[in-house]
């Protein structure tokens, strides 16, 4: 079975960035309607996807961005 990977970029209640990621059938995904604009499934359907397949996974991902990587390495030399 071919899986589909929903990734969807989030910030948590200290402000740091992550992506929240679904996997699901991809038949599942082409069979679905998608936002408009974007292409892309919406989040709620690849959560719901991602819990009812018995194939489906969720997990998430630091971000690397700048601004990410700046905050964790300031917060690094303040511990030392």
């Amino acid at each position: 079975m071919y899986m589909e990977w929903a990734r969807f970029h989030k910030t948590d209640e200290n402000g740091r960035h992550y992506f929240q990621t679904y996997g699901f059938p991809y038949t599942w995904a082409a069979a679905t309607p998608k936002e408009p604009g974007t292409g892309r499934i919406s989040e709620a359907a690849a959560l719901a996807y991602s819990i009812i397949s018995m194939s489906g996974w969720q997990w998430q991902t630091s971000c690397h961005c700048v601004e990410c990587t700046i905050t964790a390495k300031s917060a690094q030399y303040a511990a030392s």
